[in-house]
Order: C-alpha cells, then structure tokens, then sequence
C-alpha cells in the first residue's frame, strides 16, 4: 500500500497537476496544452521525462466522457459521467475490465474498485493551496495507471462547474 499526494496548479491558464509520494518526492506531473479544444493533457513520468498517457475528452456528448491514450496513441480507457439525479456516477471502462467508482463525489472521498476490491482511495484535504488529494494505492502494479484515473475523474467534475458557471 502507497500513499500519493495530487496537486492541482491554482492560478494557469491550462491543467497543470503534480504527484509527489510520501517524501513529496515529484513523481509525476500532469499539463494541459493551451488552447485545446479537446481539453487535452500529458501524464509524465518525472524521472525519464516519458510521456505515460494522453488524455482527451470526447468532442461532443451531454456529459463529460474522457479517453485514455497509452504512450503509442493507443485507447486504454473511457471515464465517463454517468446520468444520475441524485448522486455523482462515474464509470470507467478498458478493454478487460470496468471500474466502479463509489463514494462520496460531493465530500470528494471515493473509491476504485475493481470486482468490489478496492485497488485506490481518494480524500481531498479540506484546507490546502489549490485542490489536494491524498490518494493510497492497494494495487502497487499499476499505480500510475490509477493515479492517472483520478486525475479524469477530478477533471470530469472541475469539467462540469466550469461549464455550469459560464450559463
């Protein structure tokens, strides 16, 4: 079990994220390009400099619905908003599996789960400089992996008040 600590940027003008461990060693970044109409980002490793995934959202649909490129150009995952009334849904869907997402979307506290075992959990800190989020990965196998898919699901939400706001 490992614990991470998210970052977002406050004041860019694009989507800029951090990851650092335990130590607030950087581990990975995350950056938005400019003028992108797609809301296209870059998931880095901080070590080699290597591009991980891509992330970009989906043109035209109702909800936000966001696809996961691996470093070849590769679809490895679609997290989408799903239609609720009452509560926050979110799936996120890869060529062997889905993941349900359960939690508390409104408090920011919520879970991976994969088959009903949770393989990540995510608080946001209440009293930070900009959003924070400490996340603690089960699964050690695929940690970037996951930490990436928390990053589509804040933005999916951060997606959804921005637009709201422009109304």
């Amino acid at each position: 079990m490992k614990h991470f600590y998210l970052k977002q940027k406050v004041f860019s003008f694009r989507d800029r994220y951090k990851i650092y461990d335990e130590e607030q060693n950087l581990l990975y970044h995350v950056k938005g390009h400019y003028f992108s109409i797609t809301h296209k980002m870059d998931f880095i490793d901080e070590s080699n400099d290597a591009l991980l995934y891509q992330f970009r959202r989906k043109l035209l649909s109702f909800l936000p619905t966001y696809f996961m490129y691996d470093e070849l150009g590769d679809t490895i995952a679609t997290v989408h908003r799903n239609w609720s009334f009452f509560t926050k849904k979110v799936s996120v869907t890869t060529k062997d599996k889905t993941y349900q997402i359960e939690g508390a979307f409104y408090a920011h506290a919520f879970d991976i789960l994969d088959q009903g075992t949770v393989v990540a959990s995510i608080k946001k800190r209440w009293i930070s400089w900009g959003d924070t989020y400490e996340i603690t990965i089960v699964d050690e196998s695929d940690e970037a992996f996951y930490l990436a898919l928390v990053i589509l699901i804040d933005s999916i939400f951060h997606d959804n008040r921005s637009r709201s706001s422009h109304h």
